[in-house]
This record gives structure tokens, sequence and C-alpha cells, in this order.
């Protein structure tokens, strides 16, 4: 367990650490227009590699993949921090997401396979602390290094804490192996598997951004996409032993858990991405301010992960689920109170309980997919929990920005009709007025060159107040779907857990 944390924590810090140093990396290997790439090309490809090592672990061990992923991990963190170019830091950042998506998901298919069901929540729920302390700790240890270092220790720093864990693993972890191994054969279904999840992650990512949302190129990714969904369907359904078996949809709980983890990611990091932003450009919040409204959902969400892993024993998944689901639906439904005259006392205060009951989902949804399956498909379940996740945050972000920016877009014009800004003003452009209103410094500049900006700044803010707060009402829809996927899961008392037991090979046996 000492080993699996340490993984995690590394794999979890570097998630959020970079964005820390964007700044100070842009001025060192320039390129600002590819920036965006640093961190979307470690999310794409490490959701692509989820679901696939995860079924590869299933057949040929968890340590192999635990401690490969964890070796590529490495050396893509010590080629990100000697990178000497842009180019250079994406095909890293690449690499280090290749290692995530093989080592991430074998980490929690060894701890569902070292304890039994009724013990999985608690050390579940102790692995996805992990999460929460990395998101609380990485901005601060990110600002440290890059100040008083640079930038490239970011990176750096993964290596130690890498060597410990692939030691602790190495020496300890005992793996029991069948004597007979169905070799993969699959590689059909998981290049389109591939092929489906990199297109839809790439339309998802450029869109609003690189490509309009209603360009060719984006009708292009998504109508890929699609088409690759279907046929991914069509060969899953007529492989051997696919990599994403078809049938594992036609268990309830798999089901549920699947729709309910995406929806519940949409609500926990569209607003993650949002309320900082509002903060912000809105109430005028400072850096240390905006931490500080982080920290206000992050730590929340530890002590519900926490809280929720000790008492999954005592009252089985689906009752926290759903207890975690209805706490959500009342924390959304507060937010409709959020106005710009609101304080950053009040706006921590609204964050606080959806990260509490956010947090107490975690756990309960990991163990809901692996007691589902057969010892041997916990690989598998592991990798469709992380890629949901995953899934649920980027088509969250990306569908509530479009939205936000939208009518913004559409408000914006309503306020300037009476007097239309010129092509050069700061007026011109949503995306320009939204950098003025959430960068103190931005803002003082622009206002000194152009003085009557100063008149309509409280309209501004208002209007881009409503932009945002138009999000709640989603979100509040998103957290009630939440709640009905968890009444679709199995209860405590009706799961069944299958456990497959190998001719002469007692350590797979159920306790």
């Amino acid at each position: 367990m000492g080993g699996l944390l340490t993984g995690l924590l590394l794999g979890f810090m570097d998630v959020t650490i970079v964005a820390t140093a964007g700044p100070t990396i842009v001025a060192d290997l320039g390129g600002l227009s590819l920036y965006a790439w640093v961190f979307s090309a470690f999310v794409i490809v490490q959701t692509v590699a989820v679901p696939i090592f995860g079924k590869l672990s299933d057949i040929y061990g968890r340590k192999l993949f635990f401690l490969t992923g964890l070796a590529v991990f490495m050396v893509g963190s010590a080629l990100s921090g000697a990178s000497q170019s842009i180019y250079e830091l994406i095909g890293f950042r690449a690499l280090q997401g290749i290692g995530f998506g093989a080592f991430v998901p074998a980490t929690l298919a060894i701890a569902g396979d070292l304890f039994p069901p009724e013990k999985r929540g608690r050390v579940q729920g102790l692995l996805f602390s992990v999460n929460g302390i990395a998101f609380a700790v990485a901005p601060a240890v990110g600002s440290y290094l890059t100040e008083s270092i640079s930038w490239r220790w970011i990176f750096y720093i993964n290596l130690p804490l890498g060597v410990a864990s692939f030691i602790i693993i190495f020496l300890s972890l005992k793996e029991s192996k069948s004597e007979k191994i169905n070799p993969f054969s699959d590689w059909i279904g998981a290049s389109v598997l591939a092929t489906f999840l990199a297109l839809l992650t790439l339309g998802i990512f450029l869109g609003g951004s690189t490509f309009a949302w209603s360009s060719w190129q984006e009708v292009a990714l998504f109508f890929g996409s699609g088409a690759a969904f279907i046929l991914l369907a069509l060969v899953e359904m007529r492989a051997k032993d696919p990599v994403l078996p078809p049938r594992l949809f036609r268990n309830r709980t798999i089901s549920a858990a699947t729709s309910m983890n995406i929806l519940r990611a949409v609500v926990l990091f569209g607003l993650i991405a949002y309320i900082p932003l509002y903060a912000q450009a809105v109430l005028g919040a400072t850096e240390g301010d905006v931490r500080n409204v982080v920290y206000s959902m992050a730590l929340p969400l530890t002590a519900g992960i926490l809280l929720s892993g000790f008492l999954i024993p005592r009252t089985g998944p689906k009752k926290l689920i759903l207890i975690g689901a209805a706490g959500l639906i009342a924390g959304t439904f507060a937010f409709l109170s959020l106005s710009s005259s609101s304080t950053l006392a009040m706006l921590m205060e609204l964050c606080a309980p959806v990260g509490l009951f956010s947090g107490m989902m975690i756990p309960p949804a990991i163990i809901s997919f692996q007691n589902s399956v057969q010892r041997t498909e916990i690989g598998v379940a592991s990798g469709l929990a992380l890629f949901t996740l995953n899934l649920g945050n980027a088509v969250g972000v990306a569908t509530l920005g479009a939205i936000q920016a939208s009518n913004f877009s559409s408000r914006l014009s309503s306020l300037l009709a009476s007097d239309p800004p010129s092509a050069g003003s700061p007026l011109s452009n949503p995306n320009t007025i939204a950098q003025v209103l959430a960068s103190p410094q931005y803002l003082a500049k622009v206002v000194a060159s152009n003085p009557s900006l100063l008149s309509i700044l409280p309209s501004l803010r208002d209007t881009f107040s409503q932009s945002v707060l138009s999000l709640i009402p989603i979100v509040i829809v998103a957290s009630v779907a939440v709640f009905i996927s968890g009444l679709l899961l199995k209860g405590k008392e009706e799961v069944r857990v299958v456990e497959e037991v190998l001719p002469g090979d007692s350590s797979r046996q159920s306790p």
C-alpha cells in the first residue's frame, strides 16, 4: 500500500503542478499558441491508454504494468524537464500520459486484488484521498520550485518518488500467475477503441479554441468518433476476448455507475473550472484568494473520500452514493444564491458541500465497478472507472465552456448595442474582456489607456457573472441525473461478487 500510495501521489500531483509553472515555461521555451497542448497531450493520451492497459493487466498481471507504466512515466518526466522546445515538451508529456495510463489503473486493480470486497471501499478511499492531497499541495509545491530553483524541477521531483514506489512494489508485491495465459488477441478492437477515444477527446479539446464548434474540422472529428464507436461495438461483439467487453454494460450496476461517474465529473470539474474564474473576474479575488477558493472545495473533497471509505463496510456503496448525490443536488442548488454582490467567504461556503458530497461518491463508485465483475476483470473495471471520470471531466468543462462563452457573447452584444466598440477596442473580443476582468494588472493597464471603460466596468462584471451563473441550472440537472443513476445501482444485499478460482491457485480464493 505504501508503494501504491507513493506512485499515485506523483501521478496525481503531475496533473495539477504543471499549471503553476505555465507562464514561466512559455517565457523560457516560447510557443504560446501551443501551450494548451502541454496539458492536452497528457490528458488525451492517458485517456486513450487507461482502458487498454486495464485490460492488458487482467491478462499479463498488474505488477508488470504498474512497474512498466511507472518507468515510462519517470522517463517522460526526466525528458520533460530537459525539454529545449515547446514541441519536445508536448511530445514528452504525451509519453508521461502513456505511463500514467498504464500504472494508475493497475494501482486500483492491485488494491482490488489484495483485499476482499468488504475492505475495498476503505482501501480505495485511502488511494483516492491522495488525489485530494495532491490537488491541494501541488500548486504550492509548483510555485516554490518554479520561483526558487527552476520550472524543470516540477518534473524532476517525480523521479525520487517514482524510484521509491518502483522499489517497494518490485520487492513487496507477490503475484500469483495462472499456468494457462491466453495471449491478448483483440488488437483490432484496441485500435478502434484508441481511434474512437483519440477523435472524441481531440474534438472536445480543440473545440471553441483551435476550431469553432461549427467548423468542418470539429464536425469531421465528432463524425469520425461516432463512426469509430459504431465500428467498435460491432468488432467487440464478435471478438473472442474483447478489450472492452460489451456484456459488461448489460450489468445494471456497471451501466449505472458509468453514467453516474461521467455526470458527477461534469458537475465537479465544471465547477472547479469556472468558480475560481468567477472569483477573479466578478468578485475581484487575488491569486491567494483563488487558491483558498480551490482549497474550500479540494479539502472537503478529500475528507469526503476518506469518510466514505470508512463507512462503506457498514452501509454498502449504494446508500453512500445516494447520500452523496442528494447532498450534491442541495449543494449545487445553493449556488443559485450567488451573485456579483456576493463575498468570497460566501463563495467558499458554497464550495465546501459540493466537494464533500462529491468526494463521498468516489470510493463507492470504484467499488461498484470492481464488485460487479470477476476478479480476472478487475483491471478492465478499474480502467473503465478512471476513463469515465476523464471523459466526464473533458466533456463537462468543454460543454459548459461553450455554453458560457456563447451566453457571455450574446449578453455582451446586448450591453454594447447602443455604443458598439471599435475593432481595436478591448471590448471587441469577449475573450479579451474575460482576461481583463480576471487580471487586476491587465485591467489597470486597459483602464489607463481606455478611461471610458471604467464607467461600464460594473455592468461588464455583472454580464460575465450572469453568463457563469447560467451554468448552475445545468449542473443541478446533472446532479439530479447522478441521483437517478445511483438509484439504479444494486444495493448491498443484492450484490453477488463473482470470484473466479483457478485450478491449483488458492491465492485467488475469495476470503
